[in-house]
């Protein structure tokens, strides 16, 4: 019995080196990287001058990314398409938050807005009523971002 127990012993030993090696070795490949991130130079003012037009990008950017965090998804039925005033009004199905009756949410479209039915991109004159749409758009302006097509 006490041999069991000494075999069980060295067994739970190795098995701890091999699940501790991998652990402490990824730890210091992350303090690794982490060091070289805090080592690597300041770009110099030259290059900050010749690439303000690259910032500008990235703040635009990071603008959209947070733009895109505050979108709703809803789902419906075209009820009115204005091409002069590229708008689009949905019948929105189901219980809205604050009434039971139905609703009518216009959007707004642009030549960014994603309009597809899954196989080809559409584009908003071929939306017609009574056409089932779901609808990714931002609340504060009522710009869609997206327009599934059924």
């Amino acid at each position: 019995m006490e041999s069991a127990m000494k075999k069980f012993s060295l067994l739970l030993l190795i098995l701890s080196a091999f699940i501790a090696v991998p652990l402490a070795h990824t730890e210091t490949s992350e303090a690794l990287k982490t060091e070289e991130a805090v080592a690597a130079p300041e770009p110099s003012s030259e290059a900050v001058t010749t690439t303000e037009t690259g910032a500008e990008s990235e703040e635009a950017a990071a603008k959209a990314a947070e733009s895109n965090q505050n979108l709703e998804f809803v789902s419906g039925e075209v009820t009115a398409v204005n091409e002069a005033a590229k708008t689009l009004s949905v019948k929105l199905y189901g219980e809205t938050e604050n009434s039971t009756e139905n609703k009518t949410l216009t959007v707004t479209v642009d030549d960014s807005t994603d309009i597809t039915d899954g196989e080809k991109d559409r584009d908003l004159k071929s939306l017609t009523t009574g056409t089932e749409v779901d609808a990714e758009y931002d609340p504060a302006s009522n710009k869609a971002t997206y327009i599934f097509v059924y």
